[in-house]
């Protein structure tokens, strides 16, 4: 079952984005109207010396809307991630501020928007084995969350993930895995890190 809703929900993503970026083709300025451009025009307008490399984590729909999970390293102190909302006008209306991962290989940014329960994050490819203080190499090929109204979500993930459920719910577990279906890290990783969740919020982009 886990399987084949995993299955399910990756091909309405990928069918939802596909939309976004036909309508982009069909918009007069579809040249510029890309996602990378989109956000690229964020950084100019409010990060002008960020002269960091674009990359692009993650991907959602949400609703009419896209979700993007963002990450442009100036080189300056601890990196962020930054969520945006893309409307269908391809303009940025929000942005939220994420974690990016120190010592272990992901974080968990939580958010509520419009009875949407919103779960990002960013990964590394490494975490610290507190017990033995040593790092380990991991391979993360997918994520699975459990909420406490029972739904469960399992999805593949590249450089990040972003997750939404309508109507908000609070997480219970969220685990890791390779493309073999090994574990890789939980919130147990985490809760003895000493930092599990980070709650943000949405800000208006004007």
């Amino acid at each position: 079952m886990a399987r084949k809703r995993r299955a399910v929900t990756f091909i309405v993503i990928l069918y939802s984005l596909l939309s976004f970026t036909i309508g982009c083709a069909e918009h007069p300025d579809s040249a510029k109207d890309t996602i990378n451009e989109i956000v690229e025009s964020y950084y100019k307008r409010f990060e002008p010396t960020n002269e960091g490399e674009l990359m692009i984590l993650a991907q959602r729909p949400l609703d009419d809307k896209v979700l993007v999970l963002a990450e442009k390293y100036s080189g300056d102190g601890h990196s962020s991630t930054e969520l945006f909302l893309i409307n269908s006008e391809k303009s940025i209306e929000k942005r939220a501020t994420g974690f990016t991962p120190l010592s272990m290989c992901f974080t968990v940014n939580l958010l509520e928007y419009e009875n949407n329960a919103i779960v990002f994050g960013s990964f590394n490819d490494t975490k610290w084995e507190i017990e033995t203080d040593t790092k380990k190499t991991v391979d993360i090929q997918s994520i699975l969350i459990k909420f406490k109204n029972g739904e469960i979500i399992e999805e593949p993930v590249g450089l990040g993930y972003i997750i939404s459920l309508k109507p908000v719910a609070e997480v219970e577990a969220i685990e890791l895995y390779d493309h073999n279906g090994l574990l890789q890290s939980d919130l147990n990783d985490l809760r003895r890190y000493g930092s599990v969740f980070t709650e943000t919020s949405f800000i208006d982009i004007l």
